[in-house]
């Protein structure tokens, strides 16, 4: 009876040893990506981790074991079976995979990475917009300038041509200045009766 117990004391320390094991079996590897990547796939994540090692599982799994950690279900759904045949995974004795956890890390790494570039590539062109969007501002500011400078310029040759004080006292009118050449026949015959009354009114005073 000691003898059976010490033979299966012995035997339980073998498969402990063995399943704690590597295995380069590629036959075996092969088995286990193939059946982590269908659970994975199908969302049985419970069933996924009896493919991964213990230790690497309580890493990869949820407290209670059921399920995998947020960011470890979007790496595994990132690398297919593909991809993780190029990882250089192993199997332990029981079949169980072997480094699972840091091609999962990777994937999340790279996935950052690329999120982070993609982040400065956004961020380049919101600069850029930014940049163009100044320059049409200063043009527009620029031409608004000319403009508002040009209507100055008008209001001064509009003003410049009303008539002055004197002006006004001798036309009595505040109308804008017109060549000899442009008066109105009215405004010659206006002229010509004052013109008229005036030596008529030196006549007078001479026959006295």
């Amino acid at each position: 009876m000691k003898k059976l117990m010490v033979y299966l004391s012995l035997l339980s320390l073998v498969l402990i040893g063995c399943g704690g094991t590597k295995s380069d079996d590629p036959e075996a590897l092969d088995n286990a990506l193939v059946a982590f990547t269908s659970c994975v796939q199908g969302a049985r994540w419970q069933e996924a981790l009896e493919y991964v090692t213990p230790d690497e599982a309580d890493e990869i799994g949820t407290s209670d074991g059921y399920e995998f950690k947020e960011e470890y279900m979007l790496a595994a759904r990132r690398l297919p079976l593909s991809v993780l045949r190029k990882q250089g995974l192993e199997v332990d004795g029981k079949g169980r995979l072997v480094g699972i956890k840091a091609a999962m890390d990777e994937a999340n790494e790279r996935n950052k990475m690329s999120a982070d570039q993609a982040k400065v590539g956004t961020n380049l062109k919101q600069m850029e917009d930014e940049r163009i969007k100044r320059r049409i501002e200063q043009g527009q500011k620029i031409l608004q300038e000319e403009e508002a400078a040009a209507n100055q310029e008008q209001e001064e040759i509009v003003f410049s041509n009303k008539l002055t004080d004197e002006e006004k006292r001798k036309y009595g009118s505040t109308r804008d200045l017109q060549a000899p050449e442009e008066l109105s026949e009215t405004d010659e015959a206006v002229r010509e009766a004052q013109e008229a009354f005036d030596g008529g009114a030196v006549g007078g005073e001479d026959e006295e």
